[in-house]
């Protein structure tokens, strides 16, 4: 459990910091910007979009960490039992965790995905002149979290 309590710890450590990327980044279009600043915003904007990126590799090699760790700690023969053991629902609360995890990376990712669609848009088309992934095709739409990872 100290193990699930860090990675939520870490979680939310990484979603305060792309939140407030986000904040930041639409406080900063909402103004008019002289052309020397909106240079050193877009490099501000690229070394946190990198922080950011650095902070979900943690976050998704801490999961492999616990998955690897969930698979290690099953009998390798199965026991047989007349019902399910507290170990069975621990395990099956982990996996249900790890999937809600995954989810909210997976929102996470997309958010960052339609915030750079915003800033360079015309970086990630195809040949027929349309966003493929679909995280991009409306990214002027506000990103919108689930509330409970």
């Amino acid at each position: 459990m100290n193990l699930s309590k860090q990675s939520n710890l870490v979680l939310v450590v990484v979603l305060c910091g792309g939140l407030g990327v986000m904040v930041n980044s639409s406080r900063g279009n909402s103004s008019p910007v002289p052309e020397a600043s909106s240079t050193q915003e877009l490099s501000s904007l690229d070394r946190r979009l990198s922080l950011l990126e650095q902070r979900f590799y943690n976050v998704e090699s801490s999961i492999s960490r616990l998955q690897q760790y969930v698979a290690a700690q099953r009998p390798s023969v199965p026991q047989p039992s007349t019902g399910p053991s507290s170990s069975d629902r621990e395990i099956s609360l982990m996996r249900l965790e790890i999937q809600r995890l995954n989810l909210r990376i997976s929102e996470i990712e997309c958010g960052l995905i339609k915030l750079d669609e915003r800033t360079t848009p015309a970086t990630r088309k195809n040949a027929t002149g349309k966003a493929s992934d679909p995280c991009r095709l409306n990214s002027d739409a506000p990103v919108r979290l689930s509330t409970r990872p």
